[in-house]
């Protein structure tokens, strides 16, 4: 377990937290406000946008296992059997890169718009935006190949830091061009322009700085490509239930109840998105150790990773969370100029439900970090295509919250039995404790309670009082949390090895 090796990954993260946190705040407010029908114009947006996102999942297996395996095979020392998994990834890449782009003629003819129930979009110009969308896609794909493969050297942070920068200057991009009230078309070319750019300079980097990692078609066979598709269609399935979580219920409120309840709904999960950016940050910054310690068969130091950086998650949990609900007022004032797209009962049930990620987001980390996520793959799928459809049923007779319902639950099933693949993970000498998690939901159940009759009643309150509030129970449940899931252990833990690291210098 290296700190300064996650410390980097977490900065780089937290950056990356900082371009979603732009892209939140620029993009939705300059559609609702520089469009004409500004609302319903961005749910078609998020609506096409979802649409199109499916079709990564056809490559996010493919990147994530051989990036994983790449990294246990070099810490193993195992430099041929790397590179070998490298070229398989490769070799199944481009042919769902060539499949893609011979499908990307065929949506050309579709009547896309019609499909959606478009109505502020023409079909012909959302088919055209959803095949720049797919060409971006395509080209995505090797980019995120080159850019995940640091992690085979211990440098996933600079690869991150390059997704960044693709992001950033990606967003600033289409900021621009919606200020001027582009046409869909030159949005989506506008994010595939960007997509380009940052491909070719990502190439050109490691073929200067770690050639060991630049592709090559000269390694490996076609019987290992073969064995690189299973764990990586997987890892696919993880992706389409991904799919089915984010972009499938957007596509089904908006069959059925309209751009406008698309846009509440997406502008009420951003918000949540936002405040557990964070928690996402602690979970996916020790992914590289993950993998690391996997790679060399260390599970005392795997069980120790486990313990702290849960301590740090769980103690994020209730403050992030509780905090995000009682700002909602604040940020829907101050963010998008309309208030009323504050509901109290939809905001308590995006806060359980963004708790219950926030949790699961953890321990989904260590079964994919360690290529140990089949049973994951096909439980995740079974359970998001279920609720799906059992919220298809109820939502026109009930509306969202019949999801929200469905959703949670959901979430919950999926969160208990990760814990219990986690617990598979490590050899039965060094079992995983569930007393940290019961702990969670007491402290959880009070602070919800804490929180009940400030989220009713804040939506007449004055803006400073709203941010009063969020910010004085915040406070209070950092520091119940921090005694009750013992983060003093992780401070002594850090100032140990600022210490060390103080003397040797």
């Amino acid at each position: 377990m290296s700190l300064k090796r996650i410390l980097k990954l977490l900065a780089a993260f937290l950056t990356g937290q900082g371009v979603s946190l732009a892209t939140q705040l620029l993009v939705p407010p300059l559609f609702l406000h520089r469009y004409a029908s500004g609302m319903e114009m961005y749910g078609e947006w998020i609506a096409l946008t979802a649409a199109v996102s499916y079709l990564g999942t056809l490559n996010y297996g493919i990147q994530n296992y051989a990036n994983n395996q790449m990294a246990i095979h070099y810490n193993r020392g195992e430099l041929d059997e790397a590179k070998a998994v490298q070229a398989s990834a490769l070799r199944l890449i481009l042919i769902v890169v060539v499949s893609l782009s011979m499908l990307g003629g065929t949506i050309l003819l579709m009547p896309v718009g019609g499909w959606l129930g478009l109505r502020h979009v023409s079909s012909e110009a959302a088919s055209l935006t959803m095949f720049l969308m797919l060409l971006q896609l395509v080209v995505g794909m090797l980019f995120a190949l080159l850019a995940n493969s640091y992690m085979v050297i211990g440098q996933a942070h600079r690869g991150q830091n390059w997704i960044n920068a693709q992001r950033l200057a990606a967003v600033f991009a289409i900021s621009g061009f919606v200020w001027v009230r582009a046409s869909f078309p030159v949005l989506a070319a506008t994010q595939l322009a960007a997509m380009v750019v940052f491909t070719l300079m990502v190439l050109v980097e490691i073929r200067i700085k770690a050639p060991v990692l630049l592709p090559s078609l000269r390694y490996g066979t076609t019987k290992q490509m073969l064995s690189v598709l299973k764990p990586s269609a997987y890892f696919g399935l993880l992706s389409v239930s991904g799919f089915l979580t984010w972009q499938g219920p957007v596509l089904i409120i908006e069959k059925i109840l309209g751009p406008s309840a698309v846009a509440v709904f997406a502008l009420s999960r951003t918000v949540f998105s936002m405040g557990r950016q964070l928690l996402a940050v602690a979970s996916y910054s020790i992914g590289q150790d993950i993998t690391h310690l996997v790679g060399k068969k260390d599970w005392p130091q795997l069980r120790r990773l486990y313990e702290l950086s849960e301590k740090v998650v769980l103690f994020l949990v209730p403050s992030s969370t509780v905090g995000t609900l009682l700002i909602c007022p604040f940020l829907f004032t101050v963010w998008l100029h309309r208030r009323a797209i504050y509901q109290p009962e939809m905001c308590i049930l995006m806060a359980a439900v963004s708790a219950v990620i926030g949790i699961k987001e953890h321990k989904w980390q260590f079964q994919w970090s360690s290529n140990q996520h089949e049973s994951l793959s096909k439980f995740n799928l079974m359970a998001y295509g279920t609720m799906l459809t059992v919220s298809a049923l109820l939502l026109r007779r009930f509306g969202i919250d019949a999801f929200m319902f469905t959703w949670l639950a959901t979430e919950i099933t999926v969160a208990i039995y990760i814990v219990y693949l986690n617990s598979k993970l490590f050899p039965p000498e060094l079992p995983i404790s569930i007393s940290p998690l019961v702990r969670l939901a007491a402290v959880l159940a009070g602070s919800f309670a804490l929180a009940a009759w400030p989220v009713w009643h804040s939506v007449n309150w004055s803006l400073p009082m709203v941010v009063a509030d969020a910010v004085l129970v915040s406070l209070l449940l950092a520091v119940v949390s921090y005694f009750a899931f013992g983060l003093g252990e992780v401070k002594d833990v850090l100032m140990a090895r600022f210490r060390r690291r103080a003397v040797q210098v």
